[in-house]
């Protein structure tokens, strides 16, 4: 019983970093497409109406943005698990938080240097991790309060964040005052951009740090468990969606095309958004749990690698595509943008793959140099 458990648990993880890996992946189609000049919108922005091109680019524009939400979510369950292993090896919850806020410090200076050179977009580079360092920070130090306090925080702030959307939302949008924008709203006017408002992400975190801490529980470890999340968060999207979205500022009326239907709030980010894209991506942990030990195998153990090394892996896919995006805008290619924009993603990810995983064996090799915190 012993080893079966060890084997459940270890697979539960893999799984989860095999989660992140395509979570990252669909970024990397978005930021492919950003760099090549193609739209795959498929949410709305501080209510104003959704600029969809044709089907292909929204229905891929649906899978990038799975993206988001599970970045987040998992950032706070590897939270409480390298709390947890660092606890098991006898360091303190004051060394525990001095390793996160000196990440949390690293992340940013990442992304206000680095990953601000080689952006490619046709638009401001909207600093994710800068949104996830600050998050990272706060959920470091509000980590230590108990569970239930903790939990009913977090949880007020959830509400009442998607209480107040409808109007501080649409009106605060495109704010000209980095402290609004950066905490409850978001803004490509300002330098550094905003697009993850603290409020509306961090608190994503926050519930991910609370699920790390339970996820080496029997529960976790059932596929079938995963798949009646994702079943009760699809559940919770369609009441909402039908009710006329919760936090949501672009409502859905019975006359427009039904496609609009799936097409919901992203920033600021309301519940229908964040239920419909966690449901499918409950789905998809159910999968990859089933799965079970064929993640251990290549192909998909470098799948688990990329996850097991997500903040070198962003920063990395930054530069590979703002270089690629760069070369293959002076060649206009008789193809439609959304094919250039996987065709480049395609690219992309074949470059960086045998990078990440040599990345990620190198770290493993020197635990305790400077690469902990990349």
């Amino acid at each position: 019983m012993a080893n079966g458990n060890v084997l459940a648990s270890k697979s539960r993880i893999l799984a989860i970093d095999a989660m992140r890996a395509i979570a990252l992946a669909a970024m990397a189609l978005d930021h492919a497409a950003a760099s090549v000049w193609v739209s795959l919108q498929a949410e709305t922005y501080g209510g104003q109406a959704a600029v969809l091109a044709s089907w292909p680019y929204w229905v891929t524009g649906l899978f990038t943005n799975i993206a988001a939400h599970t970045f987040w979510l998992l950032s706070g369950a590897s939270i409480a698990l390298f709390a947890e292993g660092r606890r098991r090896q006898g360091i303190s919850e004051a060394g525990i938080t001095r390793h996160l806020l000196i990440r949390s410090a690293v992340i940013i200076f990442l992304d206000l240097t680095i990953c601000q050179l080689f952006w490619a977009g046709n638009g401001p580079y909207l600093h994710v991790l800068l949104s996830i360092g600050i998050g990272l920070a706060i959920i470091s130090i509000i980590r230590l309060l108990p569970d239930i306090v903790l939990g009913g925080l977090l949880t007020f702030v959830l509400v009442g964040y998607q209480l107040l959307l409808p109007t501080w939302g649409v009106q605060f949008s495109q704010t000209n005052n980095f402290i609004l924008a950066v905490l409850f709203t978001y803004s490509t006017r300002i330098w550094p951009a905003v697009e993850f408002s603290t409020f509306g992400w961090a608190t994503l975190m926050g519930f991910g740090f609370l699920l790390g801490q339970r996820i080496s529980s029997p529960r976790f470890r059932s596929a079938s468990n995963w798949f009646l999340i994702g079943l009760g968060l699809m559940g919770l999207w369609l009441v909402l969606r039908l009710m006329g979205g919760f936090g949501d500022l672009t409502h859905y009326l019975a006359d427009q095309p039904w496609y609009l239907f799936l097409i919901m709030s992203k920033t600021p980010p309301s519940l229908t958004y964040l239920a419909f894209n966690l449901g499918i991506s409950a789905f998809a942990i159910g999968i990859l749990v089933k799965a079970g030990p064929l993640l251990e195998r290549k192909p998909f153990s470098w799948v688990v690698a990329t996850g097991q090394v997500s903040l070198f892996f962003f920063v990395l896919h930054i530069v590979i595509y703002g270089i690629l995006g760069r070369v293959f805008r002076l060649f206009a290619l008789p193809l439609p943008g959304v094919a250039i924009a996987i065709f480049v993603w395609g690219l992309g990810l074949v470059l960086m793959l045998p990078i990440t995983v040599k990345y990620r064996d190198l770290r493993k090799r020197y635990p305790q140099s400077l690469l902990k915190y990349l």
